[in-house]
């Protein structure tokens, strides 16, 4: 018969047993064991310092290149768009800087800043597209004809690039400063819009900078929907969308390269003031002689500046 002296004695057995392990275990690292993990973990730690070095010199040498590409942007640009007006369109998560900085480089190129609007993430959201469908009824000016369709993104901008680049399909359509507000006015009051630059209904190019694209749990719809607003615009002008960066399957960018439908020029990397430089360049290329350029460090880039003339 098992007794309480029984499972004493056992338990004992067990811890005993577990205490010699415990032991013998340290023992055994205290040895070789020991030092080999210590000899890993400290090329470990020499390995990582020499990354982070390499990384402090990257990025010094990006700031430099970043400066060189500032002083040099200007005589680069001097000219490219002389006497051409351009309407910049900022999409959402694009970088401020970069924006500002594109734009001072359209100044470069001799280019008029003909308005500038940022379309903001409200107008992508999946559930304002009946929304969008209402406002297209009431904003419409009377001398545009929207498309038949059921798609309030696709609606909306057909309208908004009417209004504010003066042309449908390329050919200039009659368009009054008070068409312009009733637009852009009903878009700021739903939070889909803001005005930086109140547009003057002529553009003779388009900028549109865009950041990463949308990776929330409607992000197809929405990134589908930058692409659409994008081509609705290139159907009435040269356009340029120029990203951020390239990153994630659903950039907009990436999107537009692969369709290629030969109306929309790309730059992958307007985040740097090489990018900034390209698409001023590769925009000029568009509007001055037709020639599409896709242009950055991304998959699809055919380099990061226009062929020379």
């Amino acid at each position: 018969m098992i007794n309480f002296r029984y499972h004493l004695v056992s338990l004992t057995a067990v811890f005993l047993a577990l205490t010699v392990g415990l032991i013998l275990g340290t023992a055994a690292l205290n040895g070789p064991a020991m030092e080999a993990l210590e000899t890993t973990s400290q090329t470990l730690r020499d390995s990582n310092e020499q990354l982070r070095a390499q990384v402090t010199v990257l990025e010094e040498q990006l700031g430099e290149e970043q400066e060189f590409a500032a002083e040099i942007a200007p005589a680069y640009l001097a000219g490219k768009l002389t006497g051409k007006n351009i309407l910049v369109v900022v999409l959402p998560a694009a970088d401020t800087a970069a924006v500002d900085s594109a734009v001072e480089m359209l100044g470069y190129a001799g280019a008029t800043v003909s308005g500038r609007i940022s379309v903001l993430d409200d107008f992508f959201d999946p559930v304002n597209a009946d929304q969008l469908v209402d406002l297209v009824d009431t904003t419409t000016p009377a001398t545009v004809t929207t498309p038949v369709t059921y798609d309030g993104v696709q609606a909306m901008s057909y309208v908004l690039a009417a209004v504010t680049t003066g042309k449908v399909a390329g050919a200039p359509v009659e368009i009054t400063p008070g068409d312009i507000t009733t637009v852009t006015t009903a878009l700021d009051g739903l939070t889909m819009l803001s005005v930086e630059t109140t547009p003057t209904g002529t553009a003779d190019g388009v900028l549109i900078l865009a950041g990463d694209g949308s990776t929330d749990s409607t992000a197809e719809q929405r990134n589908a929907g930058m692409v659409t607003l994008t081509n609705e615009f290139a159907a009435d002008s040269p356009t340029l969308y120029g990203a951020m960066n390239s990153a994630g399957d659903g950039n907009p960018v990436n999107t537009l390269r692969s369709d290629d439908t030969g109306k929309v020029a790309t730059v992958d990397n307007a985040a740097f003031t090489q990018g900034q430089i390209a698409a001023i360049a590769a925009l000029a290329d568009f509007v001055n002689s037709g020639t599409v350029d896709h242009l950055g460090i991304g998959e699809g880039a055919s380099g990061l500046l226009p062929d020379a003339a």
